[in-house]
């Protein structure tokens, strides 16, 4: 009796042995398989992109450090991306980041449009001629660049000439200006003047 429980025994511990050996196998395939599937299509590194109006006239400009396309996906993922968002009736915007991507979406109107999602310490900036320089900061974006909008979920800091305001979203009208911020029960819409704005140089 007790030589054939030890034979079982070993026999119990030499199929958990080998399942061990097969199963630490099984991730490392599917890791490989995983890597294949996602592979890029497109791979390139410091990429400059320009895309134009119909008269032929400077839209936006596009640089990223790195880009990996996925056409299946209909995705360009981007690499520190810089935006360069120009307007007929406003001052062009300067947008950077550390992350984000380039995805086709349909608008309210039903059309397909590219929306770039730009993530990780956003940065938007726009000089202009009579109010100054304003300063939009955020950990997330979505711009919208033919519909020359801009928004975001996510906290958000406003620096102008006059001060900082601060508020729980914002949704930008970048055509004419217009500026809507949002509040939530943790971050109501702020707003700082800073008394050195005022002084003289």
């Amino acid at each position: 009796m007790g030589r054939y429980l030890g034979i079982a025994v070993i026999a119990v511990v030499a199929a958990y042995a080998m399942y061990q050996l097969i199963g630490t196998d099984v991730p490392e395939q599917t890791e490989e398989e995983t890597i294949i599937l996602t592979e890029p299509d497109v791979f390139g590194e410091d990429v400059l992109f320009n895309q134009l109006r119909a008269d032929g006239s400077l839209h936006y400009r596009l640089r990223a450090s790195a880009i990996r396309q996925f056409n299946s996906d209909a995705l360009t993922r981007m690499t520190t991306p810089e935006l360069h968002l120009t307007n007929i009736e406003q001052p062009p915007w300067d947008i950077g980041s550390r992350h984000g991507y380039i995805r086709s979406r349909t608008n309210p109107e039903g059309n397909p449009e590219e929306v770039v999602y730009l993530r990780d310490t956003v940065k938007m900036v726009q000089e202009h001629p009579v109010n100054g320089q304003i300063t939009l900061r955020s950990e997330s974006f979505y711009i919208y660049p033919d519909r020359q909008y801009a928004e975001t979920d996510q906290d958000v800091m406003i620096d102008t000439e006059v001060g900082r305001t601060k508020a729980a979203g914002l949704q930008a009208d970048l055509e004419s200006g217009l500026l809507t911020l949002t509040s939530n029960s943790t971050q109501r819409v702020h707003t700082i003047v800073l008394p050195e704005q005022f002084k003289k140089s």
